[in-house]
């Protein structure tokens, strides 16, 4: 019994020695700065670095990169540091900010922790283009120019409080979360998986998902949004009789909340689901489709299963 378990130590001694003999911790943090100029674009595209981009009154954009990785052995962790080390091309008109997908990708068994992040202050007149595949992208700030601002992720979660002209974002399975303190005055999002969440109002919106979540509050004109089995939630502070409402839904629950003094009109359409309004019409003879009789802005909603709500939206919310 006892050349039994010294056999198996001694196994676990073949197998993992060389892994701890040889793990490391690798670590490299430095900085840059570069010169701003108004309406100069800031492309970053850093595959799974997280982004954090925040404006301060600053005169040159400050880029400060920290990358870590601890539990490999130290030609893989010199190796994912130097494929994790952004490469930057500036030019009067932009910077650039790339790490190589192909480069960056995955070390095998042993890696126990990696920290790979960008930290970027700019001035509000610069214009954000942030990629990432599976870094989550962090925004801080208002930037004015930007029409729109481009914030795009795999995986990456997006988390933005601030303001822009106009907001354009794109992810397969990371949610976004915006939070405007002036509307947009265009907000364009789609994702597959991921859920959208904007609060702060944008004159129009056009959102797209499959099984991703939808809520829009604070809005105040005309909106496109369509999903597959994600629950939609929409909200306006104002609308006016020429907007237009084009909504589309699968099997989810569609509520809208409209302001006081709307009366719309247009159609609301399901196959097998319900509708229930709090605004004047008449119901079809097949009881699918509930017609709006007012003069105000025209809504086209249609759902295969999902209930439809349409209600006045509470002043003291």
């Amino acid at each position: 019994m006892r050349s039994f378990f010294r056999a198996v130590a001694i196994a676990l001694m073949i197998f993992l020695g060389p892994v701890s003999a040889t793990a490391a911790q690798k670590e490299h943090s430095f900085g840059k700065d570069f010169p701003s100029a108004e309406g100069k674009k800031l492309v970053v595209d850093v595959t799974d670095l997280n982004v954090k981009l925040w404006n301060s009154d600053v005169e040159n954009i400050e880029v400060r990169v920290e990358l870590f990785i601890r539990g490999v052995g130290d030609e893989k962790g010199q190796r994912w540091i130097e494929n994790h080390t952004p490469n930057f091309v500036d030019t009067e008109d932009e910077l650039h900010i790339l790490v190589e997908p192909a480069k960056s990708g995955f070390l095998g068994f042993g890696k126990l922790s990696a920290r790979a992040r960008i930290a970027i202050i700019a001035t509000e007149s610069v214009i954000p283009d942030i990629t990432t595949s599976s870094g989550t992208i962090q925004v801080r700030g208002d930037f004015a120019l930007a029409r729109p601002l481009r914030l795009r992720t795999s995986a990456g979660s997006i988390d933005m409080v601030g303001a822009a002209e106009s907001l354009d974002i794109r992810s397969a399975a990371g949610d976004a979360k915006i939070q405007v303190v002036r509307p947009l005055e265009l907000l364009v999002a789609s994702t597959s998986s991921g859920d959208v969440q904007v609060v702060g109002g944008a004159r129009e919106a056009k959102v797209d998902t499959a099984s991703g979540n939808i809520r829009l509050e604070n809005l105040s004109g005309s909106v496109q949004a369509s999903t597959s089995t994600g629950k939609m939630s929409i909200s306006w502070d104002r609308l006016g009789p020429d907007d237009t409402i084009r909504i589309r839904s699968s099997s989810a629950r569609v509520q809208l909340m409209l302001p006081q003094g709307v009366f719309p009109q247009g159609t609301l359409r399901t196959t097998t689901g319900s509708v229930r309004s709090e605004f004047p019409g008449e119901v079809e003879a097949d009881g699918t489709t509930l017609r709006l009789t007012g003069d105000g802005p025209t809504f086209d909603v249609e759902t295969a299963s999902g209930e439809i709500i349409l209600t006045y939206r509470e002043v003291w919310d």
